[in-house]
């Protein structure tokens, strides 16, 4: 019984398969079917014929009887499943009959089974072992090359308890049917380990994904690279985890993806010292120190010339406190301009991504149109390592875009003794003053408040000194961090006639919300860009039939919003210097 549902189900799986096929290939053009013929003569005594093929296409017949074509249903039967006809009327012996039909393009078995039922003669059921070259399944069928490891152990300490570990990795590659092949690399193990930045390639052990490829569609779960290219205003690189596809018609390609970023993106800009190859610290956006820099990220500029990371190339970094120093091959003087972008996690919220992308062409790539969309949000109803009373939510609706004013007290009272700051009184200032473990009244929090906008400076690892207001960094307070989004939408438009004139524009329109929290100073969130440039360059330049050589016109005009906020670097690293302009 249990056999019989199980060919039942897979026999309407089969057939729905039918008709879904039926319908791309209506909608989208041909699909990649084997067509097929089968000619047999009429015996006179047989209604019912065996075709050598099973699965077959729905409706894909066509039956020719001597020079007379017959009709379905009426004349024959045809079980597509099976692959049986039978003839409703009767033909004269001899008749020459061919079948033209298409089947699929896999080799599909009727029934499945990891151990086949035998019925003995008194009616008991019993399950045999069949040897292994007859067992069928589908991975059997596919061209799968598969390989990986199985990890187990155990670990026991003086201080700890009997653990038992085990972890899984595998990796597989090839085709699971004629058109779609698969690339993934799987583990049930997650690890905090950055690889080290001392080399110009990078291995990743921690990367999981599915790549699924097709002539059409591609599709990627789990971790993988983004990339828009070919904008000026909309290009956007990010190291993401979630779904990417694509798919790739005659003039049409479309991409989506949705996932969480593993980072956010800043550029630091600082000037070399003297001497001082490094390390050089990086900071985030609001210039905390304690951020973890994603490998491979970074990009390293010295005076507009692009770094090559490797410790016989130009510098190395430390992904896990971000780092920077430069090699002896690039020596760094004050006078030294540097850039560096990168992403890095902070671990305050996780962050949210979601795009599209298309691009179409028309009259024969006459016509180019490019649409992006792009967002990215940090979800602020589930911070990470830290939660928000009603209190510092209040605090952070009133504070608009001014996040410096939106913060709690990072002096705590643990009592006499149990502390690692005492409280002082000089001069009419009050102040806390470091004297060591269990020998204060006080544990207190600093937040970094940027050069010149603190009280205190940092001594060492939880060792903070009063410099007074203004002379230091670092404040008693813990900043509430503001969720934050960024939305950029894109279009662009290229255009070639005869004679060698092209025209191309594009427009782009940013929203930047600082505090998500709060409505407050959110009419300057919104920006617009827009550029257009007319080139006109013939292959031969004439007048009166005459040659005069080559000719080339380009004209180009730009414009940027000052509430534009570019999602990615898209301007080249020295042009604030050439110009002669702030940031």
């Amino acid at each position: 019984m249990i056999n019989y549902v199980f060919k039942s189900t897979l026999v309407s799986l089969i057939v729905w398969q039918c008709s879904l096929i039926a319908q791309v290939k209506t909608a989208y053009g041909p699909f990649n079917l084997t067509d097929k013929t089968f000619s047999f003569s009429i015996d006179s005594a047989q209604v019912q014929y065996i075709l050598p093929d099973s699965f077959i296409f729905v409706n894909s017949d066509t039956v020719i009887a001597g020079d007379n074509r017959l009709s379905r249903t009426s004349d024959y039967r045809m079980n597509y499943i099976d692959g049986l006809i039978t003839l409703n009327k009767q033909l004269p012996a001899g008749t020459e009959v061919t079948i033209h039909y298409r089947i699929f393009p896999y080799d599909l078995e009727k029934t499945y089974y990891r151990r086949k039922l035998i019925y003995k003669g008194d009616s008991v059921q019993t399950i045999q072992r069949q040897p292994e070259q007859e067992e069928r399944s589908f991975t059997q069928r596919s061209s799968l090359r598969k390989s990986g490891s199985i990890v187990r152990g155990i670990s026991l300490g003086t201080n700890q308890g009997l653990k038992v570990e085990s972890g899984l990795r595998m990796n597989l590659s090839g085709k699971i049917t004629e058109n779609v092949e698969v690339v993934a690399a799987l583990t049930d193990q997650t690890t905090p380990i950055q690889p080290e930045g001392n080399t110009q390639t990078l291995n990743e052990i921690d990367k999981v994904f599915v790549k699924l490829k097709s002539d059409h569609f591609n599709a990627t779960l789990g971790d993988y690279y983004l990339s828009f290219e070919g904008s000026e205003f909309g290009r956007y690189n990010r190291k993401l985890q979630g779904a990417m596809g694509t798919a790739t018609f005659e003039n049409v390609a479309v991409k989506l993806s949705g996932a969480v970023s593993k980072g956010q993106f800043t550029t630091n800009r600082f000037m070399g010292q003297e001497g001082n190859q490094g390390p050089y610290q990086l900071k985030g956006i609001n210039g905390e120190i304690d951020i973890i820099v994603l490998a491979g990220t970074e990009e390293v500029w010295i005076d507009g010339e692009r770094m090559t990371r490797g410790e016989n190339n130009d510098y190395v970094i430390e992904y896990s406190i971000g780092q920077i120093t430069f090699t002896r091959k690039r020596l760094i003087t004050a006078e030294s301009r540097i850039v560096v972008d990168f992403q890095y996690s902070d671990l305050q919220f996780r962050r949210n991504m979601y795009s599209a992308k298309t691009t179409s062409s028309f009259l024969d790539d006459r016509i180019k149109l490019d649409f992006r969309l792009i967002r990215e949000a940090d979800n602020k109803d589930n911070p990470l390592d830290f939660t928000l009373s009603d209190e510092n939510l209040q605090q952070l609706r009133s504070s608009g875009d001014n996040v410096d004013s939106a913060y709690v007290s990072g002096v705590n009272y643990v009592g006499q003794g149990n502390g690692y700051y005492t409280k002082k009184d000089s001069a009419g200032l009050r102040f806390y003053e470091y004297v060591g473990k269990d020998s204060g009244d006080y544990n207190i929090g600093f937040s970094y408040a940027g050069s010149g906008n603190g009280n205190y400076r940092s001594i060492g690892f939880g060792n903070y000194k009063f410099v007074g207001e203004g002379n230091g960094s670092y404040r008693p307070v813990i900043f509430l961090k503001p969720a934050q989004s960024h939305d950029l939408a894109d279009v662009s438009l290229n255009m070639k006639f005869g004679r060698g004139f092209s025209l191309r524009s594009e427009f782009a329109a940013s929203r930047l919300d600082r505090n998500t929290y709060s409505d407050i100073d959110d009419t300057d969130n919104n920006g617009i860009a827009h550029t257009t440039s007319i080139r006109f360059q013939p292959e031969q330049f004439s007048i009166a039939g005459r040659n005069l050589g080559k000719l080339l016109i380009d004209g180009r005009m730009r414009a940027v919003d000052s509430r534009f906020r570019y999602i990615d670097r898209a301007e080249e690293v020295e042009k604030y210097r050439k110009w002669d302009s702030g940031e």
